[in-house]
């Protein structure tokens, strides 16, 4: 049946159904897929491809006004319409080797990409360690630096495909079609489709690859190659002017990494554009400052004596033993003299591990002094908030910023956000409890286990459970340690010390605000509106209401801790056993990466784990529906999921391998997608997880009503309705019960029927 198709129309978009094919008479199609697009010309077939698969992969857009021959389709059908015309045999084995072949191209075009990224990202960092180590500067690395790996792919296409289809297609042109058997063009296309999936799914491995790769060149945190020469060329021309050859080599440096993006593919054109200018005007700044350096003979401001020898002032302040203050003294000034102070040698890996072992004896020893003292010393604070100890390991310019905050923290304990002196204060006055250990034991566990194991007696683990001292003293062993390395986020080169090496963006863009972590965790709450409500039981039996389970909003505690660093850490779901006490979430006071993608982890895995608390033994148990056993179960057995495309479940494979086969850091990067783009009507997550998002993670009810325009969201957000008008309804019924009996209603009631309505 002849057929004309518009201009920029879809004829089969990725999912789709595919019911007949088309071949092209007069006309242009593009065909687009994750990784690389061609043209299909006239002759070529529209929907070959896919022809061992009910649903289509790839996007096919008309490029010009179209007239296509169509063919009822159904793979059952191929066979009846090779015999019935032996023309549509030669054209389609004639299209489907120009596509595969299209295809192949495009393969190999993408692996060398691929490696060729990869080297350039080596031999470029490689340069900037170079330059960092002629001007004593300690290198930076891109955020997940120690992740990359060269390209390897899991399942490789054979050596002897590109020849095998070579082969087979000089052999096909001689072929006889009017007297062969057609089972053989029918079978070779239809096995045939299977490699062509297989290296299209290969493509998109390789084009997530380069994404991955040009996120280390630049990415939205700013902790990327473009940033960390830009911090050393600041660094440069402070030292030696901005027309130093080696500022002007890193100058072209930008330039070519910049010219790398463009070259991308996928890329944000405005991201890049943005970055572009922000780097011209770092750029100005810098060159700016560095006549302002030269012609400034003066220290205007702050007076310098009062950061001047601050590790004397912090040593004095703190009273430890001579020992221990000349151990830490002497470590400090060698961290200081070392110049690449995140090296991977033997001795600077033992130095920072002495020194961060003597960092938290002198915090302890300060920390009881400073709760006896009536005034802390500035500096003393600083190094309380910041981990500072010495203004040259600091750099001068970063010193004086901290001295000028560290009486005006941003920070608010009655909101729930907490410098880290700020929240041992708290534990100190009893306003809050010590946390959980690496070992998941609260205070009153771990002072019951000492006495089981006989370390302590019945009488002083009953005088320690009242001990305030003691409280802060578990808190600082046994939770700051292992809180602090993991917020600065690589582990392997943890150091405690306020360090300008690790500063690698104006210190006052990365300061951590209550208001700042108020407008993330609203901007969460307006699309995840349930993220930190909890079910518990209200009971009023004089009021007529015997037994009621209410929800009710509990937001974290969010302690900062003193250090630059690029990692959260939800510590903990609740306090002790009580399910409607605070989460506690720790985040680095001067945060590198973006704060919002930070809290939308914490939150995603506040919820996981809130609901493995909740069900008990049988979280993952699907019997019991919930978040975590649904999504459990989804990831377990996606195999043999019929609701899920063969594309669909390449890409849980690839996922779940990224993940380490962690089905919970699955679920964070799913809960990402989730809030940053599902949430915008940008579907990202595939049919199953998204149903399992909407019945767990609903939306509030603005962006419900706006997303029931796309029909993806429609079924799932009637079907939401449905069963949140129940529950209104029965809400409806007690307070109608409560209004007849003369009775007020509870302001628990009225904020459930409120929550009911979100």
């Amino acid at each position: 049946m002849m057929k004309e198709i518009q201009q920029g129309e879809v004829i089969y978009s990725a999912g789709q159904k595919i019911n007949s094919m088309h071949m092209i008479m007069r006309g242009t199609v593009s065909v687009t897929y994750p990784g690389g697009k061609y043209l299909l010309r006239s002759g070529d077939v529209i929907g070959l491809c896919e022809a061992g698969y009910t649903e289509a992969y790839m996007e096919y857009r008309a490029q010009e006004k179209l007239s296509v021959l169509a063919y009822p389709f159904g793979s059952t059908q191929l066979k009846e319409l090779f015999n019935a015309s032996n023309d549509a045999v030669k054209y389609f084995l004639s299209s489907f080797f120009r596509q595969f072949n299209e295809i192949l191209g495009q393969y190999k075009l993408l692996k060398n990409e691929g490696e060729s990224l990869y080297e350039y990202l080596k031999s470029i960092y490689e340069d900037y360690q170079k330059l960092c180590g002629k001007y004593h500067i300690t290198p930076g690395e891109p955020a997940s630096y120690e992740e990359l790996m060269p390209l390897s792919l899991e399942e490789e296409i054979p050596e002897w495909i590109s020849g095998y289809y070579s082969t087979l297609e000089q052999m096909l042109t001689v072929w006889d079609h009017n007297k062969t058997d057609c089972d053989f063009a029918c079978g070779f296309l239809l096995k045939s489709c299977q490699d062509i999936q297989h290296i299209l799914s290969l493509c998109c491995e390789m084009q997530e690859y380069q994404k991955d790769i040009c996120g280390y060149l630049m990415n939205e945190s700013g902790v990327d190659m473009l940033g960390l020469m830009l911090d050393l060329y600041g660094k440069i021309v402070r030292a030696a002017g901005a027309e130093a050859d080696d500022a002007i080599s890193l100058r072209r440096g930008m330039d070519d990494v910049i010219h790398q993006l463009e070259n991308c593919k996928d890329r944000d054109a405005h991201a890049l554009d943005s970055r572009k200018e922000q780097i011209a005007e770092r750029i100005a700044e810098f060159e700016k400052r560095s006549l302002e350096l030269q012609q400034k003979t003066v220290s205007s401001g702050m007076d310098m004596q009062e950061i001047s020898g601050s590790l004397e002032k912090i040593l004095s302040y703190a009273g430890c033993e001579a020992e221990l203050s000349d151990s830490f003294r002497k470590h400090v000034e060698q961290f200081k003299k070392v110049s690449n102070k995140n090296g991977t040698e033997d001795d600077i890996r033992r130095l920072r591990q002495e020194i961060t072992k003597e960092f938290n004896q002198i915090y302890i020893s300060a920390f009881q002094n400073s709760v006896k003292s009536e005034a802390v010393p500035k500096v003393v604070k600083m190094f309380f908030e910041f981990g500072y100890v010495d203004e040259e390991l600091a750099g001068i310019e970063n010193a004086r910023y901290l001295y000028e905050i560290a009486d005006k923290l941003p920070t608010n304990p009655d909101q729930g956000v907490y410098s880290l002196y700020e929240w041992l204060m708290a534990i100190y006055e009893e306003h809050k409890e010590p946390g959980r250990n690496e070992f998941d034991m609260d205070y009153t566990g771990y002072l019951h286990e000492q006495k089981r194991l006989g370390k302590i007696s019945a009488q002083q683990e009953s005088e320690l459970l009242g001990d305030n001292s003691a409280k802060v003293m578990y808190e600082l062993e046994n939770v700051f340690p292992a809180v602090n390395k993991v917020t600065f986020g690589r582990i392997s080169t943890f150091c405690p010390l306020f360090s300008e090496h690790n500063v690698l963006k104006p210190l006052d863009t990365m300061l951590v605000s209550e208001k700042r972590i108020k407008e993330v965790l609203d901007g969460i709450r307006k699309k995840d509106f349930g993220a930190y409500y909890r079910e518990t039981m209200y009971s009023q039996p004089e009021q007529g209401i015997p037994k009621e389970f209410i929800h009710v909003e509990i937001l974290p505690d969010i302690i900062l801790m003193p250090n630059v660093g690029t990692r959260g850490v939800m510590w903990q779901e609740i306090e002790g056993k009580r399910r409607t006490t605070p989460a506690r979430m720790m985040t680095s006071i001067f945060q590198l990466e973006d704060l919002a993608l930070i809290m939308i982890r914490l939150t995603g895995e506040f919820r996981w784990e809130m609901c493995k608390r909740v069900q008990g033994a049988r979280w993952n148990d699907i019997s019991e529906k919930s978040l975590t056993s649904e999504y459990f179960d989804y990831v377990q057995f996606y195999k043999r999921n019929q609701d899920l495309s063969p594309d669909a479940k390449d890409k849980i494979k690839t996922d779940l391998g990224r993940a380490k086969n962690s089905f919970k850091e699955m679920f964070l990067k799913d809960y990402a997608l989730w809030i940053l783009f599902e949430s915008n009507g940008s579907p990202r997550l595939n049919k199953v997880a998204r149903t399992i998002f909407f019945n767990n993670c609903p939306f509030t009810k603005p962006l419900r009503e706006k997303l029931k325009a796309n029909p993806l969201y429609r079924e799932l957000a009637d079907r939401y309705e449905i069963r949140m008008e129940q529950k209104r309804h029965r809400m409806d019924n007690i307070c109608q019960k409560l209004r007849s009996l003369g009775k007020d209603i509870p302001e628990e009631i009225q904020r459930e029927a409120q929550y009911l309505n979100m």
